[in-house]
This record gives structure tokens, sequence and C-alpha cells, in this order.
């Protein structure tokens, strides 16, 4: 049961039909970087899925667009950064 709670919110991926000199490969750079193929194998996963700059742009004009829409007609906006520095400069 320990073990389904630890691993429930990690995904898994089984990636089929290898060339057996890759995996070689792989098994070499593991011994020489003394990790394992699964290591290196995430590593290059996670560098593949990585947000490009076009991708982080997009995320943003999203989240402002999404603030935009969500402002109250009329209303006052004052920055995290006063209210933060107000909240610091008060008297506790």
């Amino acid at each position: 049961m320990i073990a389904l709670c630890y691993h429930s919110l990690m995904g898994q991926i089984l990636v089929r039909q290898l060339d057996d000199a890759a995996i070689e490969r792989l098994k070499a750079r593991a011994r020489e970087k003394n990790t394992s193929v699964e290591a290196l194998a995430r590593e290059a996963i996670h560098k593949a899925a990585e947000l490009g700059i076009d991708e982080k742009m997009a995320l943003v004009r999203r989240s402002q667009e999404w603030s935009r829409k969500a402002r109250i007609p009329g209303s006052t906006r004052t920055l995290g950064t006063d209210l933060i520095r107000e909240d610091r400069d008060h008297d506790h």
C-alpha cells in the first residue's frame, strides 16, 4: 500500500523497439557517469519536454489575459510588491 501511495503521482513510460547498439551506448555512458540508464533516460526526457521560449511567452500572455479578464471594473490595482512592502513596514 505504501508503494502505491508513493508512486501514485509519478507517470511511467515504456519505450519499445530500442536499437541494441543504442542501449549498449547508454549503458556505457551510465557507467562513465556513475549513474543508471534510467537516470540518463529520465534526464533526456525532461530536457526534451522543457518549454521553449515561444511556449513560455504564450503561457505568460495567457496568464496576463486571464488577469485582465479577472479585473473588477472601476477597482484600483495594487501591485503585490507594494502590498508586501506596506505589510513589512507596518509595526506588528
